[in-house]
């Protein structure tokens, strides 16, 4: 399968191509921070490129999540989608507008709407959400803030259930 990006239709998400997944099977996702990004001067912070430390520690990262999950889910801004990128290998990638500047309710529509098509998904996003998201799913406070990089991974055994944090990991644990 080669690598490509797919783009999300307005605020819809399309998927072009099946997932292979079971959807009546367990459902897991992963919450993703964007890589470090570098700050060039006028370049305007959605078209913010990923650091030196960014692209190691999606290097990093990618061998965490080993060959799951199935399909990344980014943010339109070039550190999001080159974050998805650099993670996904050979696994696809979609793109969706709403977040860059969503909020914890809109991610959480999107990944109810992505999981009725794939049910292995990660999602490359922005703070103060993903700090939200990552503590409200896990019903605690798991971090007063995701650093870059940084990943939780959730698993539900069905639509029905809720989420069960199954690990959190940052760059730093796996320098």
């Amino acid at each position: 399968m080669e690598t490509g990006v797919e783009q999300s239709v307005g605020q819809r998400l399309t998927i072009v191509r099946p997932c292979s997944v079971e959807l009546a099977m367990a459902q897991r996702i992963w919450l993703l921070r964007h890589g470090k990004s570098s700050r060039p001067f006028g370049v305007v912070d959605h078209e913010r490129p990923l650091s030196k430390r960014g692209r190691e520690d999606a290097a990093l990262t990618r061998v965490w999540l080993a060959d799951a999950p199935e399909l990344f889910v980014a943010s339109t801004a070039k550190r999001a989608l080159d974050t998805a990128t650099l993670l996904a290998g050979d696994r696809r990638i979609v793109t969706h507008s709403a977040l860059y500047e969503a909020s914890a309710e809109e991610v959480l529509a999107i990944v109810e709407e992505t999981l009725a098509e794939c049910g292995s998904v990660a999602f490359v996003g922005h703070n103060p959400t993903t700090t939200y998201l990552v503590n409200s799913l896990a019903g605690r406070r798991v971090t007063d803030s995701v650093p870059t990089l940084g990943a939780a991974a959730f698993e539900r055994p069905d639509p029905s259930a809720g989420w069960t944090l199954a690990a959190y990991v940052v760059p730093k644990q796996l320098r």
